[in-house]
């Protein structure tokens, strides 16, 4: 149980991907976690267990206080969300909700169940004397309403609006704030000012509205730093904001019924709209009362039936199916077979899109060229948003231009919406893309971190997932980066020089930058590459690599004839 004293809507930034809580069950149930007495043994050992798992963001295990990083892991948004039940000196337990998530496929319907049922305040969260009265809302519910009734929201709009909508009976006002602020904004684009600055202070100005008696007060201080003007304390409000609604987009992506459109504006899915009216006309809006014992919350957020929803009964159960075209439907089974049945079905709906796409985009026309292109832009414009999801689109438009490549079965680890659209990464142990191509196999690895970070983080889970992938076979790597950092070149030439036993000889990888990348792609595809003259930039990378050695050259020299070559052959 915490306390909290900010003004905006309360979000977690553990973990950050939703969809990694399905891991955290997978390696808890693993290690025999559940139903261990819930102290700092067992945090340690859940940290130490995700380490050993490799387990997204854990990949090094070296936090200094490793029962402090299991708690934060399992305390934020897995207990908020009722998935984990963590009391102390009571046994650590995975609720039934949480036990549901062991099943992939369940992960949109026991989601949304559990975020409906979020609440401010709450048991779990109180909060403090300087914002006591500012909150009485389901945040999820709320958010839902308000991009169902304005239509869309901008990633703006959701962070200076959404975020600030702490009680539902200032819903009205907050969607009249909307439709004034979108009337100045179409001014200022109208009179060719600079939207960003305007969106910029139209924020702080809302943040300073909102600690108006604090900032008069002259309590400039905040819980991370100590803050000495009025800027700096709008500026880490407005921070900690950005990270929370960060989690919170990436929730309401989760549950399937929001989209988010071309990397700007979040809608409702036209495909889902009955469950979203559904909801918007039955769920409360009131909150459970704060002053519940711990004991009957816990059993009430942890529900996966409440709240009840329109694809909890059967024969809503069976009309949606109809409307996906399957008619042939066993009624007997019960409403979670059916739930999983459903999903798997859209799941089979998601990949026709994808091959719709392979299709399209192995037809080469100048509009599909000039739309990856334009999104690579986009990408490095910082058009994308939130920041956190500009990865993702980087990973999908890369994934787009290696099937516009060449004759390969290219596949990407992202998740897609009812839409086609990446949604998120997927969970780790694996390369980003796979390109099958017969007799090989090339893992394509993508990141955004850069200087020094970029190696730390993507280094050896790279050269990793590679490894893993030529174990099977006849396998190489690419590595691309926004910006290349030297070490991981550097890096890159030594795996490739040294024979492995545990991935049964030399790992190559090789890295360019998206400058490259983009250059390559444009020159490929107005040549039909051939498997086999991929192929060639792998045999020729391992050959150089020794030549360099031999005459005592660097990495980079390795580096820059490997990618000479390489546009050697798509000239």
């Amino acid at each position: 149980m915490a306390n909290f004293g900010e003004r905006f809507l309360l979000g977690f930034t553990s973990p950050r991907n939703p969809r990694l809580i399905s891991e955290y069950v997978k390696v808890i149930k693993k290690y025999g976690l559940d139903g261990v007495d819930y102290n700092a043994n067992l945090q340690e050992a859940f940290y130490d267990a995700l380490s050993q798992e490799k387990v997204a963001g854990v990949e090094t295990g070296n936090a200094v206080n490793k029962a402090f990083a299991g708690r934060d892991k399992l305390t934020r948004m897995p207990q908020a969300l009722g998935f984990f039940i963590t009391q102390q000196h009571k046994k650590f337990e995975i609720t039934e909700a949480g036990k549901l998530l062991q099943n992939e496929d369940l992960f949109e319907d026991v989601m949304l169940h559990q975020a409906l049922k979020y609440q401010l305040p709450s048991v779990l969260h109180k909060e403090k004397s300087n914002n006591k009265g500012y909150f009485k809302i389901k945040p999820f519910l709320e958010l839902l309403r308000l991009i169902n009734e304005l239509g869309y929201l901008t990633y703006n709009e959701f962070i200076a609006y959404g975020m600030t909508l702490t009680n539902y009976e200032h819903f009205d006002q907050t969607v009249k704030k909307i439709y004034t602020y979108r009337d100045l904004r179409n001014k200022v684009k109208d009179n060719k000012k600079n939207l960003r600055f305007f969106d910029y202070e139209n924020k702080l100005n809302i943040f300073k509205e909102l600690y108006k008696d604090v900032i008069l007060n002259g309590d400039l201080r905040t819980r991370e730093s100590e803050t000495k003007t009025v800027d700096e304390f709008v500026k880490k409000k407005t921070s900690n904001l950005v990270d929370y609604a960060d989690s919170i987009f990436r929730i309401l992506l989760s549950t399937g019924l929001v989209l988010h459109s071309k990397g700007r504006t979040l809608q409702i899915n036209s495909k889902r709209k009955k469950e979203v009216d559904y909801i918007l006309n039955n769920i409360s809006r009131d909150i459970m009362p704060i002053d519940m014992k711990r004991d009957d919350f816990d059993g009430y957020i942890s529900n996966p039936r409440l709240p009840k929803l329109l694809n909890d009964s059967k024969d809503n159960l069976i009309e949606s199916f109809i409307e996906l075209g399957e008619d042939n439907i066993d009624v007997s089974l019960d409403v979670y077979d059916l739930k999983l049945k459903l999903s798997l079905l859209r799941n089979k709906k998601k990949e026709e899109l994808i091959n719709n796409q392979v299709i399209l985009l192995k037809e080469k026309k100048p509009e599909y060229i000039d739309d990856i292109l334009k999104m690579f832009e986009q990408i490095s414009n910082k058009e994308i948003e939130p920041a956190s999801m500009r990865s993702t689109y980087y990973e999908w438009n890369i994934w787009r231009a290696m099937t516009m490549i060449n004759h390969g079965n290219v596949k990407g680890n992202f998740i897609v919406d009812d839409m086609g659209n990446p949604t998120s990464t997927a969970s780790g142990g694996k390369s980003d893309i796979i390109g099958d191509y017969g007799s090989f196999k090339i893992g394509v690895e993508a990141t955004l971190s850069t200087g020094s970070k970029q190696y730390e983080m993507e280094g050896e889970p790279v050269n990793r997932h590679i490894g893993q992938l030529q174990k099977n076979g006849p396998a190489f790597g690419i590595f691309i980066a926004d910006k290349l950092h030297d070490s991981v070149i550097n890096y890159f030439y030594t795996t490739v020089l040294i024979n492995s036993s545990i991935y049964n000889g030399k790992v190559n990888i090789i890295p360019m930058n998206t400058k490259t990348f983009i250059a390559f792609f444009q020159k490929a595809i107005n040549k039909d590459i051939q498997p086999k003259d991929l192929y060639k930039i792998h045999e020729y990378s391992i050959k150089t690599s020794e030549q360099i050695l031999r005459d005592n050259k660097t990495e980079k020299d390795w580096h820059n004839s490997v990618i000479n070559n390489m546009f050697s052959i798509v000239s």
